[in-house]
């Protein structure tokens, strides 16, 4: 059978000596460590978040500001559009009643030389068929 003696002993007390000394010098920092290390991973993950959702509200703030400004844009655009078309229906309505008045002093003139044409003719026509009688008769 197994015969319990000193050798025993000493091996077990040596083991649990050595466990003592290792988990002193080896495993109790390497647990700290560990612990560190998974604390600031944890705080990283953390900060991630905090990051990622600050993010997805500025980038959601940033939408609806730049939906804001589009429409103003629009409507700015619009408002400009309509007063081009009223600036050029205004200046088309000067521009044809600057025509219409050249048109009417044209028509006027023509009138004019039209009666004084016709005035000459007349007193033409009349010194013509005097002559043509004057020869006539002659």
């Amino acid at each position: 059978m197994l015969n319990i003696d000193a050798s025993l002993i000493v091996v077990f007390l040596t083991v649990w000596v050595l466990i003592a000394v290792l988990t002193k010098i080896f495993f109790n920092p390497l647990r700290k460590i560990r612990e560190e290390r998974e604390a600031k991973f944890e705080e990283n993950r953390k900060s991630l978040d905090k990051a990622l959702e600050s993010f997805e509200q500025t980038s959601i703030q940033i939408e609806e500001q730049l939906r804001a400004a589009r429409v103003v844009a629009q409507t700015t655009r619009e408002k400009f559009e309509h007063e081009g078309l009223k600036e050029k229906e205004r200046l088309l309505e000067g521009t044809n009643k600057a025509c219409r008045s050249q048109i009417e002093e044209a028509k006027e003139k023509l009138n004019r030389q039209l009666e004084s044409l016709k005035k000459e003719l007349e007193s033409s026509s009349k010194r013509l068929a005097e002559r043509i009688e004057q020869r006539l008769l002659n």
